[in-house]
């Protein structure tokens, strides 16, 4: 049986309910996207997971991104900033927190598996 979860809204209300693999595969994408190549745009964002993406999730991968983006905010791992000199214009950025987990995460990969 796979594990579901319930994604958060950054406006507090539930989002949807998705397998935690899912989560777990984009929550690492966008973190590590966002470690690399931080500031991005949503755009790029969502392009960048459309290309990588084809064959792994037979779903929409944009919409799951989107739903997968707003946790990652509602949980305060990444923020949207508005540059000053272009109102709309939204970077997504990493929070310190969200550095931390991917940094977590990273160490929970490299760990030798019995």
């Amino acid at each position: 049986m796979k594990s579901e979860m319930v994604t958060l809204r950054p406006d507090g209300r539930k989002g949807i309910t998705m397998t935690e693999s899912y989560y777990k595969t984009l929550a690492t994408y966008i973190l590590s996207a966002l470690d690399t190549e931080e500031p991005i745009t949503l755009n790029t964002l969502l392009e960048k997971a459309l290309k990588d993406f084809t064959d792994s999730i037979d779903s929409d991968i944009t919409w799951y991104v989107l739903q997968v983006k707003l946790d990652l905010e509602a949980r305060s791992f990444i923020r949207t900033v508005t540059p000053p000199y272009r109102k709309r214009l939204f970077l997504l950025k990493l929070t310190r927190q969200g550095q931390k987990r991917l940094q977590h995460d990273r160490l929970l990969a490299d760990w030798p598996h019995n």
